[in-house]
């Protein structure tokens, strides 16, 4: 089954490398839709399926020229009027998308009013330079997990646990004066749940309680001279997390991201990040690095895939009996991921869905094995599979269910130290999200 898993895993990862062929495919209906617009150059059909293809593919001059031929043919066409304000903010020409608001005529549609007057709110938002953003989670999950120790003595323990859970995650964005609209953000996110784990490496699996914070600043910068979408951040970040038994991961580090879109329905993303963790308590690791790729793509109307590649590098030492002995460990994930909006109900709320997994391999320290004479790095191979929910039940609100099941298996263990195991658990999460922006 891991096997069989592995592989269906792995091949929604192909992801990064077909957004290519995706954009080759969005610039082909592009063209299509051109040479419509020319040969029937009369038709208001052929004209809005043009500006369409022309925003999906980021061609936004050719958008606005169109809109603008529609609006010279008729001034009074309040939708292709909208549609060009919305172009025009999106594109940071906030004084031209407000002319063009006002222009509208508010009394003539109940529904056009309000999305004008949304608008209007973004735009003095975004002049305003600030943008703030607050989501609240709480819930409840269950989770079981099986244990079955392999060796002279093998045996098998089962632990479940209910426990709540809170989810606080936050940001300020401070937009600069920028013709890239650059900006800097600084967030953080708090989280408690509880946890199961072997924390004393005896077979025995407990709980405790996995207290998590993470701060970070944010400095995020547009590149047109490579891409029209093309982005730059460079982050620096703080993190603690509770790990039972006493350890405590703490890590400061610093991460650039490069990221583009090659289709307006399309993103990918590179990154490479380094992380100290040399005050973490009774953990061995020193310095960290990270690196990936990860992206995603409308594949269908409703329909988005995502794929994921990342890797990293761990060293540190050991202390021993007669000084310290180094170790390196390192390890990869994949991981792939199938979104569907399953229903969009009378008021415009909608139900999504997703369907995921990863695998990873990693070679890493058993702290089982850890003495004043011996050290030793094992095989850990994971991997999951999950179905998320997510159904908006209010304008800021909206409720989460998850249900995910995964295996893992330690291998390559120091005889007489530690040993062989393998584990299997499952879970189901719920809760519900409130935005507060």
């Amino acid at each position: 089954m891991t096997q069989h898993w592995r592989e269906s895993i792995f091949g929604g990862l192909l992801l990064a490398a077909l957004l290519p062929v995706a954009a080759l495919a969005q610039s082909t209906a592009l063209d299509d839709a051109f040479d419509r617009r020319v040969s029937d150059s009369g038709s208001r059909s052929a004209l809005d399926t043009y500006v369409i293809e022309a925003v999906r593919e980021g061609q936004y001059d050719q958008a606005l020229s169109t809109l603008e031929e529609v609006l010279f043919a008729s001034p009074n066409d309040v939708d292709a009027r909208l549609a060009l304000a919305r172009l025009y903010y999106h594109i940071g020409s906030y004084d031209v998308a407000s002319a063009h608001l006002e222009q509208i005529d508010l009394f003539a549609d109940e529904d056009i009013a309000r999305q004008v007057e949304e608008l209007k709110r973004l735009i003095e938002r975004a002049r305003n330079g600030w943008e703030t953003r607050l989501a609240v989670t709480a819930g409840g999950a269950y989770r079981e997990a099986t244990q079955r120790v392999q060796g002279f003595f093998p045996f098998t323990t089962t632990r479940s646990v209910y426990t709540p859970y809170v989810i606080i995650d936050g940001e300020i964005v401070r937009l600069l004066d920028s013709p890239t609209r650059d900006e800097v953000r600084f967030g953080g996110t708090a989280t408690y749940d509880q946890a199961l784990s072997d924390l004393d490496f005896d077979g025995d699996l407990e709980t405790f309680d996995a207290t998590a914070l993470r701060g970070h600043v944010t400095y995020s910068k547009g590149v047109p001279e490579l891409s029209d979408t093309a982005r730059i951040e460079i982050t620096g970040y703080g993190f603690l997390r509770e790990l039972g038994a006493g350890r405590q991961h703490r890590e400061l580090g610093t991460e650039a991201e490069f990221s583009v879109q090659p289709t307006v329905e399309s993103r990918v993303r590179y990154f490479v990040g380094y992380g100290w963790l040399g005050d973490s308590q009774n953990l061995f690791g020193e310095h960290r690095v990270r690196y990936g790729v990860a992206g995603e793509m409308r594949v269908a109307p409703g329909v988005v895939v995502g794929g994921s590649i990342k890797g990293y590098n761990e060293w540190g030492e050991v202390p021993q009996f007669f000084g310290a002995q180094s170790y390196t460990a390192h390890g990869y994930e994949l991981g792939g991921s199938i979104g569907h909006l399953l229903y969009v109900f009378e008021d415009g709320k909608s139900w999504v869905h997703r369907i995921g997994g990863r695998y990873a391999n990693e070679r890493v320290l058993d702290y089982g094995s850890v003495s004043p004479f011996q050290v030793d790095l094992i095989d850990r191979e994971t991997w999951e599979v999950y179905w998320d929910h997510t159904v908006q039940v209010a304008t800021r609100a909206e409720v989460n269910l998850r249900v995910s099941y995964g295996e893992e298996r330690i291998s390559d263990t120091l005889l007489f130290f530690s040993a062989d195991r393998d584990n299997d658990f499952w879970g189901i999460k719920t809760g519900i999200t409130y935005r507060f922006n």
